[in-house]
């Protein structure tokens, strides 16, 4: 039952994070994802780190700064790179296939041979993602595409190495995830003004946007993220993410009166019980 309900804890991560590209499109349609990478991740961040008054120290500051760029910087920035220049939902569905590289990182650092349900779950995720990019009409821009595609790799390996030094002792799960979310922030800073020429000019409804993107997508999001990390297995974790296109799929549906066939529906079934079967034990022998 306890492994139930922290499965469902995490499961919210990523059906917030699903949101995320709608809330791009419509409330933040300025085209600068390294500026909108930035500002989900960095006020939160410092807003956080501020108010609980507690700092890495030692090699737990070098620890922060590379789980907070794998898990929030570089992953961000690749995110908002393939939701600028993907249409739909094409760019989380896409990150689906993260597991096979979750697999692979937790088998090089922790050790942890992939079991006979994860290799099935893989090819259940990827037949699900598959029959869901059927209808797509639209070109696909290869930019985008690699966007996503070095994402999952980078969220994964983020992904197996918090597990894999796990967190200082008594250190709770937003203080981690504040250090997360503020050191992996600061390599955009740069990269905002000699890319993007700085800070862009913003209405109300553009900074609407990235408050509930900081707010819930990032703070309350990667806190039950780190949170099922430090309670399930990297690998079990990582199959949870096809929630995230499974569940942007059905809010484009709903928001965008984007179509559903048959074979689509298919696809959601498909990826709902991948998700079921990867945490499914396997029987000892």
């Amino acid at each position: 039952m306890k492994n139930l309900r922290d499965t469902l804890l995490t499961m919210l991560a990523p059906m917030l994070w699903a949101s995320t590209y709608i809330i791009t499109t419509l409330l933040i349609p300025i085209n600068k994802p390294i500026f909108v990478a930035l500002m989900r991740g960095l006020p939160i961040g410092l807003i956080l780190l501020l108010y609980y008054r507690q700092f890495p120290k030692g090699a737990w500051l070098l620890k922060a700064i590379i789980l907070g760029t794998l898990n929030i910087g570089g992953f961000f920035l690749f995110l908002f790179i393939a939701a600028y220049r993907l249409p739909g939902g094409i760019a989380s569905i896409l990150g689906s296939v993260q597991p096979i590289f979750t697999i692979f990182f937790s088998w090089i650092f922790l050790k942890e041979s992939p079991n006979k349900n994860s290799f099935i779950a893989v090819i259940m995720t990827l037949t699900g993602v598959s029959l869901l990019l059927l209808k797509q009409d639209a070109v696909i821009d290869l930019v985008g595409v690699m966007a996503a595609l070095i994402g999952a790799i980078i969220m994964a390996l983020g992904v197996v190495l918090t597990k894999y030094w796990g967190k200082p002792e008594g250190v709770n799960n937003m203080v981690f995830t504040s250090w997360q979310l503020f050191y992996g922030s600061l390599i955009l800073i740069p990269a905002t003004f000699l890319i993007e020429g700085g800070i862009p000019t913003l209405n109300s409804t553009n900074i609407l946007g990235l408050a509930i993107l900081g707010i819930f997508n990032t703070a309350l999001g990667y806190y039950l993220w780190f949170r099922g990390i430090s309670k399930l297995s990297p690998t079990k974790v990582s199959f949870l993410g096809p929630v995230n296109p499974l569940t942007a799929f059905l809010l484009g549906f709903i928001f965008l009166k984007q179509t559903i066939n048959p074979i689509q529906i298919l696809g959601v079934l498909i990826i709902i019980f991948s998700v079921y079967f990867s945490q499914k034990k396997t029987s000892p022998k």
